[in-house]
């Protein structure tokens, strides 16, 4: 089980906009793992977890290490992009110069990637989600290759960090088209979390109120991120990343607590560019800017 990192907030002055910059100050305790973590339902197949890891691996955290490297500008057709690093996250993020309850979905749509097994236990997840860079809670679901002794193997997922660790839910194949969503729906207050297996027709759903230890779920960010998932023996206490290639995030879309909709560059919000660095300096992944409609980009490996 990893361990969280507290972060400190320091404010960084963006022309009128005060955007915070997240430092690594030191370690937090291990998350509630062994908080009980309801199970998900899925249509059209299996009616139970499966998969090499069972009904749950290891967690997904917020973002470990997050590093300013640019300062909020115009770029890619985003109205304000805002470059960052990250041990673990590569990718981008919706954000609101509030940093509070900003945010009430994110959905984006990719195709699993064959990996290549580089170290005999790696494992790396593709998901949308919300908060976890302002804060240490995540509320996402997607999908995971998880290199177990050499094999890749491939599963769907949802996760409520740090009430719970990954919460497999049905085996699928490299090559499948994977739609994910994660909605906050005001009238119920629950997180409807949806990740469908286009190709096969298999279809999981969470819906789940804020759990303990989320500090209240605050929707600060809204995400769509190719992860080193946390928790293995690598360094920056990782699992080896596997050689996934490239992945496209096609169709992504965010949501603002106004129920205003957009691409990831709509200029209801500002942007953040994640890429990928270990704490040795080492680029891991990188982060593609935005197609044209702000919709599409790609993750690529680089290192394990």
């Amino acid at each position: 089980m990893p361990r969280s990192l507290r972060k400190l907030r320091l404010p960084v002055l963006v022309g009128a906009v005060s955007l915070s910059l997240t430092a690594l100050t030191g370690i937090m305790p291990a998350s509630a793992s062994s908080a009980p973590a309801a199970s998900a339902r899925v249509a059209s197949g299996p009616s139970g977890p499966s998969g090499p890891s069972g009904p749950s691996g290891p967690a997904v955290p917020a973002a470990l290490g997050e590093h300013l490297v640019r300062q909020a500008h115009r770029d890619r057709g985003a109205n304000s992009v805002t470059d960052y690093t990250s041990r673990n996250w590569d990718g981008y993020f919706a954000t609101a110069s509030s940093h509070s309850t900003d945010f009430t979905a994110i959905a984006a749509q990719w195709v699993q990637p064959k990996v290549t097994c580089n170290s005999k236990n790696a494992w790396a997840g593709f998901w949308v989600g919300m908060d976890g860079w302002w804060n240490d809670v995540v509320e996402q679901g997607g999908s995971e290759a998880h290199c177990l002794h050499g094999t890749a193997h491939y599963n769907v997922w949802w996760e409520m960090y740090p009430h719970n660790d990954i919460q497999t839910s049905f085996t699928i194949k490299a090559g499948d088209t994977i739609q994910a969503s994660v909605t906050y729906v005001t009238s119920s207050k629950k997180f409807d979390i949806l990740v469908k297996d286009v190709t096969s027709g298999k279809k999981l759903t969470k819906d789940t109120l804020c759990l303990s230890g989320q500090d209240n779920c605050p929707r600060s960010s809204a995400e769509v991120i190719s992860e080193d998932i946390g928790g293995g023996s690598a360094p920056d206490g990782l699992f080896y990343l596997p050689d996934y290639g490239t992945e496209t995030y096609n169709s992504s879309s965010v949501t603002n607590t106004s129920g205003h909709a957009g691409a990831l560059s709509d200029s209801a919000w500002q942007l953040g560019d994640v890429t990928e660095v270990s704490s040795a300096g080492i680029t891991k992944q990188t982060t593609s800017g935005l197609n044209g409609s702000g919709t599409s980009f790609t993750t690529t490996w680089h290192h394990q």
